[in-house]
């Protein structure tokens, strides 16, 4: 019977904790490259270049019809460590190094979600 009583105790405790919000910033990047294995390879190596500046996962995306018009989700620790990373000179450089040929597009979204 103690035992029941602590479970219910817990659930009471744990129902009555507030819920946590938690935002996700993300930066979505569309451009074409010349060539998808060679973006691969430049952007695997600056993993820890972008892990250092706030990017806390990813997923790469190319068009079904054009292997080499990519689109990058980032997931970032905070939105404003996403923009910057955006302008950041070194971005633009390992874009030019990874073939990127076009103009990119960027946009940037928040996700509220709760814990």
């Amino acid at each position: 019977m103690r035992l029941a009583a602590f479970c219910v105790s817990c659930v009471i405790a744990l129902s009555s904790t507030p819920i946590v919000h938690a935002q996700e910033a993300w930066m979505i990047v569309t451009h074409e490259v010349e060539d998808f294995d060679r973006l691969k390879v430049v952007f695997d190596q600056a993993l820890p270049t972008r892990r250092s500046v706030g990017e806390m996962s990813f997923y790469i995306l190319h068009n079904s019809m054009n292997r080499n018009l990519v689109t990058v989700c980032f997931e970032w620790d905070t939105m404003e460590r996403a923009q910057a990373w955006a302008s950041d000179p070194a971005l633009a450089n390992g874009m030019a190094a990874a073939g990127v040929v076009s103009p990119p597009v960027f946009s940037f979204h928040e996700k509220k979600v709760a814990n």
